[in-house]
C-alpha cells in the first residue's frame, strides 16, 4: 500500500478543493445577441447596454423603483437652482488594471464624449454642461448653463479611464474594456461566448460567482432546450414557451419591464407623412388578437412610450380601438391607391414574425398589402435600421426610467447613427422635449412628459402594440436573483450558487 504524507494530502485536498471551487463558481448564461460595442459611448442596444453594465459604472444608477441613486458617487450637492451638482466620489475605486479611479477619470469622460473625433450616439446626453472641473481626486464640480431635468439619470453613464488617453480609446474599449464594474472581460469568441471574471477589488461587495460564461444564442428553441437539457444555468425566454415544463429544475423569473413593441414606420417615405395614414393602420390592427396568438395573452395594450405606474405616465389616453371600418373610411378619404410596403421583421424573434403575420391579414382586410422581410438582428438593427432600408419594421424598443426621451423622438436625433430610428419630427414635440430636459420641478416635468406621451399616441409616430413583461429562467441552485426590469443581467453580481 503507498503511504500518502501529510503534505501529500494536504496537497491533493487543496488541489480537489480548487478543481471544485473552480467548478461551482462558474456559471453559464445565453443572451439572444452578441454585444455590439461595450464602450460606454457607443451602446445602441439592450444587450450590450446590460453587458457594459457589468463592466463600466457611473456615477449614479437607477434602482428597481426608477430612482437615482449612488453608484460610484457616495454623494451629491445640488446649487444654483439646479445649476451646478458637486459629486463626492467613493473611496478606494479601482480600474480592473489595479489604477486609482479619480475624478479627473470623470472630467476625461466628458471631454472624450464631446470631442468633435468621436462619434458617439450618446452626444448630448449629459446636458449643457458649461464647465466641469476635478476640485481635489474625491470632488467633481459639473456646472450648466442652465437647468438640466435629467442631470443626475444622465451620470449613470459609464466612466472611462484617463489613464490610457484618448488616442484609440474608441474601440480600444470593446476589444480589451478597463472598467471599474463587479466584472472584467477575461476573453471574447467573437458570434460565440464571452468570458467575464468578478473583480476582486470591487469597490462594492465582491461578486459571489467567480466566472460568468455569456453564450449568444440567438434561437430561443435552443436556449430552451439547452435549459432543460442543463448546458446553461440561465437565459431569458419569449412568452411563447411552456414555462411549467422547466419547473421541476428551474425557477421562473418574472418582472414588469419597460420594453414595448411597436410598428414604426420609416417616416421619410411619403407615403407614411400622413397623419392619418398611420391612425389609419392604427384602426386596422387588432391587438388584442396579437396579444392573444402572439403572446399567448401574456401582454397588455401600449399607449406610448412609457411604462404604466410611473409619475410621468399619462392615465388619460384614449386608445385606438379596433375598428376596420373606421381604418377603410380614412384610407378612402385620402384617395391613396394600390397601397403596398414591406414590414423588416427580426428572423430570429417568433413573436416579432407571428405579430408581423397578424398585421399583414390585419391589413389586408383594408387593402393594404403588406410584405414580410426577414432579417438576423445585427443585420436588422446595424444596417437595414442604420441605413433607413426599410418601409416599417416590428421592433421592441426599451424605456428609460428618466422620462427625457429627446434622444428617441427629437427631429435632431432623425440622423445616421442617431437614436430617432423612425425620422419622426413635429415641431410641438421638440419644443416639449427641450422644455422638458431645462426643467427640474417634478410636477412641471410630469406634466411636460404627459403631454408628449398624448401628442406621441394620437399621432401615431409608431402603432404601439403591446407590453410584455421580463421573463428568464435560472437552475434553482443559483439564488439572490432580484429580477431588475432594465434587463435579467442586472444585479448578476449578486448571484450565489447554492453548494
Amino acid at each position: 500500500m503507498k503511504r500518502i504524507t501529510i503534505s501529500g494530502f494536504l496537497c491533493l485536498l487543496i488541489l480537489s478543493c480548487a478543481l471544485e471551487h473552480k467548478k461551482d463558481d462558474k456559471i453559464c448564461i445565453a443572451i439572444d445577441s452578441e454585444p455590439v460595442r461595450i464602450n460606454p459611448l457607443f451602446l445602441t442596444d439592450l444587450n450590450s447596454h446590460m453587458v457594459s453594465n457589468l463592466i463600466y459604472r457611473g456615477l449614479t444608477t437607477i434602482d428597481k423603483s426608477g430612482r437615482v441613486i449612488p453608484e460610484m458617487a457616495d454623494s451629491w450637492e445640488i446649487k444654483n437652482g439646479g445649476r451646478e451638482i458637486i459629486f463626492k466620489l467613493k473611496a478606494n475605486i479601482y480600474w480592473h488594471d489595479g489604477q486609482k479611479f479619480s475624478s479627473e477619470d470623470v472630467v476625461f469622460t466628458y471631454k472624450v464624449l464631446t470631442s468633435p473625433k468621436v462619434p458617439s450616439p450618446k452626444k448630448g446626453s449629459l446636458g449643457p454642461i458649461r464647465e466641469i472641473k476635478a476640485i481635489d481626486p474625491k470632488t467633481v464640480v459639473v456646472i450648466y448653463n442652465e437647468p438640466y431635468g435629467s442631470a443626475l439619470e444622465s451620470w449613470t453613464l459609464g466612466i472611462l479611464p484617463r489613464h490610457l488617453g484618448e488616442s484609440g480609446i474608441e474601440f480600444s474599449l470593446d476589444n480589451k474594456p478597463i472598467g471599474t464594474g463587479p466584472y472584467k472581460l477575461v476573453s471574447w469568441s467573437r458570434g460565440q461566448h464571452m468570458v467575464l471574471e468578478a473583480f476582486q477589488k470591487f469597490y462594492s461587495k465582491i461578486p459571489n460567482i467567480d466566472k460568468v460564461v455569456l453564450k449568444f444564442i440567438a434561437d430561443p428553441a435552443t436556449r430552451y432546450l439547452e435549459l432543460r437539457t442543463g448546458k446553461i444555468d440561465a437565459a431569458e425566454l419569449p412568452l411563447s414557451f411552456d414555462m411549467e415544463k422547466t419547473k421541476k429544475n428551474l425557477n421562473e423569473y418574472r418582472v414588469e419591464s419597460f420594453r414595448y413593441t411597436c410598428l414604426g414606420f420609416n417616416l421619410s417615405n411619403p407615403l407614411f407623412a400622413s397623419e392619418k395614414f398611420r391612425q389609419a393602420i392604427a384602426y386596422a390592427i387588432n391587438k388584442e388578437e396579437i396579444i392573444n396568438v402572439a403572446l399567448f395573452g401574456k401582454g397588455r395594450i401600449s399607449l406610448g412610450p412609457y411604462p404604466r405606474n410611473v409619475w410621468y405616465y399619462n392615465d388619460n389616453i384614449q386608445p385606438i380601438p379596433y375598428n376596420p371600418q373606421i381604418a377603410k373610411n380614412i384610407l378612402r378619404s385620402l384617395q391613396v391607391n394600390n397601397l403596398r410596403f414591406s414590414v423588416s421583421v427580426n428572423a430570429e424573434n417568433r413573436e416579432a414574425q407571428r405579430t408581423a403575420q397578424l398585421i399583414q391579414e390585419h391589413l389586408k382586410r383594408v387593402g393594404i398589402n403588406m410584405e414580410i422581410r426577414l432579417f438576423d438582428w445585427q443585420t436588422l438593427r446595424h444596417r437595414i435600421m442604420e441605413e433607413k432600408d426599410f418601409d416599417s419594421v416590428i421592433l421592441s424598443r426599451a424605456y428609460l426610467w428618466d422620462p427625457d426621451i429627446y434622444d428617441l423622438w427629437h427631429s435632431s436625433k432623425a440622423i445616421k447613427g442617431g437614436w430617432n430610428l423612425f425620422s419622426f419630427k413635429d415641431e410641438k414635440v421638440d419644443s416639449l422635449l427641450e422644455e422638458g430636459r431645462k426643467t427640474t420641478d417634478l410636477f412641471m416635468r410630469s406634466k411636460i412628459y404627459k403631454e408628449v406621451q398624448k401628442l406621441l399616441y394620437e399621432k401615431q409616430a409608431c402603432v404601439f402594440l403591446y407590453e410584455t413583461p421580463l421573463v428568464f429562467l435560472a437552475k434553482k441552485n443559483l439564488t439572490g436573483i432580484d429580477p431588475n426590469p432594465q434587463g435579467f443581467l442586472y444585479g448578476l453580481e449578486t448571484w450565489t450558487i447554492i453548494r
